[in-house]
């Protein structure tokens, strides 16, 4: 009984710091946030943050998480869909250019930032903390979205569609891969140093280009 209480001790303060993070992002910005705010909101003192949680970055992109819920619900949506391969693939991709040009350095800090090569197992945790927000995915999907990072995540994508009316082979995947995050980087650096930029440029940009790379 003891265990069980501790376990969910850890498991209601880890939601507090996460919560208490979550608002002090919508309140100040990302830019805004620190160890000591967190703590603070949350009712603890700083050095309690690394009992739940490797460093701030860590916590910052837990509490980053719920930005992702419009995004993860439109692929719930996709995967009720009749739509082939190509379809899929061009609606996943427009949908998360579109998504992640709505908050760019969030965006930016999940996929390029300190723990950008590990957000896998941090949709898993958040996930668990927060069952009620996850969404049912098809496989292909499913596959994609808990991808380690953005390298792999666009990988799993380009392969639902290699040998499928496209220039995708083998040979020359990861190159066609490379170039699209390459770009993904360039499109969120660009809109987070100048966020006056048109959004919706920015997303005929990206996806002009992903389609140029992939296309015969």
């Amino acid at each position: 009984m003891g265990g069980n209480n501790k376990e969910a001790l850890q498991r209601e303060n880890t939601i507090r710091f996460i919560e208490a993070a979550e608002e002090l992002i919508d309140e100040h910005g990302i830019d805004n946030v620190s160890v000591r705010k967190i703590a603070e909101k949350a009712g603890f003192h700083n050095s309690t943050i690394y009992l739940y949680f490797k460093d701030v970055n860590e916590l910052i992109l837990l509490a980053s998480m719920k930005h992702f819920n419009e995004y993860s619900k439109a692929l719930a949506r996709l995967s009720s869909k009749n739509w082939d391969s190509t379809e899929n693939f061009y609606f996943v991709w427009r949908f998360f250019v579109e998504s992640m040009l709505k908050n760019p350095k969030i965006y930016y800090n999940f996929f390029f930032g300190k723990h950008g090569q590990d957000f896998g197992s941090l949709f898993k945790r958040y996930y668990e903390l927060f069952p009620e927000e996850a969404d049912k995915l098809s496989p292909d999907l499913m596959d994609m979205y808990y991808g380690k990072n953005i390298q792999e995540r666009c990988m799993k994508l380009l392969l639902t569609i290699k040998d499928k009316d496209n220039q995708i082979t083998s040979k020359n995947i990861n190159m066609i891969n490379t170039i699209i995050v390459a770009s993904v980087k360039y499109i969120l650096e660009q809109k987070c140093m100048e966020p006056e930029l048109d959004s919706d440029m920015l997303t005929r940009d990206l996806m002009n280009i992903i389609e140029y790379t992939i296309s015969k």
